[in-house]
């Protein structure tokens, strides 16, 4: 044994290195990550971790595809002229009022991330319907990317899929059952904040654009026909789960941008298949890569158990400030996925007096927070690429009423669960 350290220096040591590649020398996100695993590894005396740094690499696989799959189905809505027809459409429809615009741009975006669970790939796949309908309107870039996020993160929290909540589920050994009730009652009251925080306040504004003479009713709904085809197969798929196969969201997703196809040139479906693995999508699928290496050499050098145990080890009232404040910083750095595995898990398991379905749908509430919290900041920064303008501090200083909506309904779900039990499970 050469050094051997204590799991507790080994995170002081990776995290002050991090910040120093990060902060102090401009490294890259997923660069800083692997350096900072590499050096955990080796002041853990496990040497250089080639196994862990490949299986880590692993880890998100299955959210790197659906990231590339939604990238490709929010690219092909643009080039092929489907997701400026529904704006145009359904704006003229309810005669540029902004409270059902709001309510009919979101509602793609709080579907999507339903089915398939992750606030980013909501944003880059159905933002692309919420652009040009809110600029319609007068929302400036800042406050489009705001919305967006905001009601990409309240479709990641409802059912039935909510990848943060299920990987707090399986760390506990709960089932996937009886979760409807709690993650409506986190996802719900957030996106209804939303629709009248944006509706009442956005900040500066934009003069509306005149409606779209060659706009219609028709035209709304043929631009939103790739979209109506994913919702059908992920509701059939859920209503016949004997008689059809539910096919993977990657795969869904890619199914609906290649409808839009007979739509697209061939210089516009070549730019969407360059597009979708270039520029932010190809910069967060490495973030994705390089956390999974993150988590894999945390469990290796028993950092994470030195978590569990710090975290188990909290007293009320300190437990409930600490998460609050605690996993929204550290999800910042490793998502909102990562940190409901990482910390939320022995979290659930230091409530363990309450009803365990309520414990798992509030820590995924708080673990949501993350998606507005620097360096990652997933849903910001990806509702800032698919807008085209604005900064992630732009969009927090638009977003933190709903999200502190969130944050509230969250901590009141863990301090009154015994009481919630009987009613939401």
């Amino acid at each position: 044994m050469i050094f051997g350290l204590h799991p507790g220096v080994i995170f002081v040591v990776a995290l002050g290195l991090f910040l120093l590649l990060r902060v102090a020398r401009r490294w890259s996100l997923p660069a800083a990550f692997l350096a900072a695993s590499v050096v955990a590894a080796f002041i853990g005396d496990f040497g250089f971790p080639f196994r862990h740094l490949v299986e880590g690499g692993f880890g998100f696989i299955n959210l790197i595809l659906a990231l590339f799959a939604g990238a490709f189905f929010g690219h092909m809505m643009r080039a092929s002229g489907a997701a400026e027809a529904a704006a145009a459409g359904f704006v003229k429809c309810v005669g540029g009022l902004v409270p059902p615009v709001l309510a009919l741009a979101g509602l793609p975006i709080f579907i999507v991330g339903m089915f398939v669970g992750l606030s980013g790939v909501a944003v880059l796949a159905a933002g692309v319907f919420a652009v040009p309908a809110l600029r319609r309107v007068g929302f400036d870039d800042p406050a489009n990317a705001a919305f967006i996020a905001v009601m990409a993160t309240a479709g990641m929290i409802a059912p039935p899929m909510n990848v943060p909540a299920m990987l707090l589920a399986d760390g506990v050994n709960m089932p996937w059952t009886g979760v409807t009730g709690a993650l409506l009652a986190l996802s719900l009251p957030l996106a209804i904040a939303a629709l009248v925080w944006f509706g009442h306040w956005r900040g500066p504004t934009l003069p509306p654009t005149a409606p779209d003479e060659n706009a219609s009713l028709c035209s709304c709904l043929l631009g939103l026909a790739p979209f109506a085809l994913m919702v059908a197969i992920w509701l059939s798929a859920r209503l016949f789960p004997t008689m059809i196969v539910d096919p993977a969201s990657p795969l869904v997703l890619v199914i609906g941008g290649l409808v839009a196809a007979p739509m697209t040139s061939r210089a516009g479906f070549r730019g969407a298949v360059y597009s979708t693995f270039t520029g932010t999508p190809l910069l967060l699928g490495a973030v994705l890569v390089a956390v999974g290496v993150v988590v894999q050499i945390m469990t290796l050098t028993g950092v994470r158990g030195w978590l569990v145990v710090s975290t188990l080890s909290l007293d009320a009232p300190w437990i409930y400030p600490g998460l609050l404040v605690g996993m929204p910083l550290v999800g910042g750095t490793l998502t909102s996925m990562a940190v409901a595995d990482v910390v939320g898990v022995p979290a659930a398991f230091s409530f363990i007096g309450q009803d365990m379905i309520i414990n798992v749908a509030a820590l995924s509430g708080i673990a949501a927070l993350a998606e507005f919290v620097p360096p990652t900041s997933v849903a910001a920064a990806l509702a800032c690429h698919v807008v085209g303008g604005g900064s992630v501090g732009q969009v927090f200083r638009r977003a933190w009423p709903p999200m502190l909506v969130l944050a509230a309904a969250a901590l009141l779900m863990l301090l009154f669960a015994k009481n919630l039990a009987g009613i939401l499970t």
